[in-house]
């Protein structure tokens, strides 16, 4: 098919949607197939840019259609192919080469279309930047086609960020996760608590986990089990007995204690603490009770506790101590009111280890019956 400019003058006189559609098959698709020589191309060209801005939505779309696979396509015509409405938009999103990344990560940035990010995220080749303006979005099926897509780049940050974003209710795509392999060890140890027994198998299989985390597992409900014992019935001189028998069988630990803290169970925590410190439960529980953080800070220091977790462990502590009224009662949705809190708090994401905490935060609200 020859053209020439003669044949833009036809297109502009052509009234029917239909008819101009079918002129962009016919020039796109030849162009495409690099039937024309230079002086065309121009004419084709030119041909595209009026196309671009049709009227009718079926012109456009079939000229994104058309040029999606062309590398020789214009850039200004697939630039604003891929800003048209969606349905327009996506054959160039997922396929066009001619798109440059930027392109791709401002059109990421300035759209709430699923559809279109969904598009985008099936490339061929989708870059860490790409992936991680997409994870951005916290949309789930678009994270869902990220993962499924073995040739889109996630690094360890952006992983963990899937992790933060759908650990609490979307089981599909921590599977996808483990599916897809290529975790961090910690994030694996992490997914493994909270996938299913066919998803352990892999994670076993694939990050040598059976022993280190099935250690870790068991350590878990057995603590889990021993805070269960602890009610409101329980009288103070028990607690102390059990207190003092976890500390002579080496399981008062940092995660049993913070666990305590997560059920908002203060008794439990001050004689924890007492403990661990050596001093009388009365004076541990005024420095627990202290307004400022100095007297808790010096409590901890005594315990022998790690310091670098002390921020976090103060953080929770003044949670647990709003919500418990100072410790003067406990709550039967302490653990939701916790979970809750922590998720509306920026502040608490920039807490050091806090994510470690996090973790024992969300085995202890999901595994432990209420109260």
């Amino acid at each position: 098919m020859g053209i020439q400019l003669s044949d833009l003058q036809k297109l502009r006189q052509e009234p029917s949607g239909a008819g101009r559609a079918q002129i962009a098959q016919k020039v796109a698709s030849e162009f495409s197939e690099g039937k024309f020589g230079a002086s065309e191309k121009q004419v084709a060209i030119e041909i595209f840019r009026l196309l671009v801005s049709d009227t009718e939505v079926q012109v456009r779309k079939m000229l994104s259609k058309q040029l999606a696979h062309s590398l020789e396509a214009p850039h200004d015509v697939i630039l604003k192919l891929a800003q048209d409405i969606t349905e327009v938009a996506l054959p160039v999103l997922e396929n066009s080469y001619v798109l440059s990344e930027d392109d791709l990560i401002a059109i990421t940035r300035s759209t709430k279309d699923a559809a279109v990010m969904t598009s985008i995220a099936k490339r061929d080749t989708v870059s860490r930047e790409l992936s991680q303006a997409l994870l951005q979005k916290s949309n789930i099926s678009v994270i869902e086609t990220l993962l499924k897509n073995k040739s889109a780049s996630i690094d360890d940050d952006g992983l963990n960020q899937i992790y933060a974003t759908c650990s609490d209710d979307t089981p599909s795509v921590l599977e996808l996760m483990v599916k897809r392999g290529g975790l961090p060890v910690t994030l694996a140890e992490k997914l493994f608590v909270a996938v299913s027994d066919e998803m352990k198998k892999v994670l076993t299989h694939h990050y040598k986990l059976s022993l280190q985390v099935a250690d870790s597992t068991t350590k878990d409900i057995r603590e889990l089990a021993t805070l269960g014992l602890v009610d409101g019935d329980m009288r103070t001189m028990d607690i102390t007995k059990l207190i003092n028998q976890l500390y002579q069988q080496g399981r008062l630990t940092l995660s049993i204690i913070i666990r305590s803290l997560c059920l908002g169970d203060m008794r439990f925590f001050e004689q924890a603490m007492a403990k661990l410190a050596d001093v009388p439960v009365v004076n541990a529980r005024l420095l627990v009770l202290d307004q400022g953080d100095s007297g808790f800070e010096a409590l901890y220091r005594t315990s022998c506790l790690p310091m670098e977790l002390y921020p976090a462990t103060y953080y929770l502590l003044k949670i647990a101590l709003e919500e418990t009224s100072y410790g003067r009662f406990q709550c039967n949705d302490f653990r939701h009111r916790l979970a809750s809190r922590l998720s509306q708090d920026d502040a608490a994401q920039e807490i050091e280890y806090m994510d470690y905490l996090v973790t024992l935060i969300r085995n202890t609200v999901y595994d432990t019956p209420a109260a």
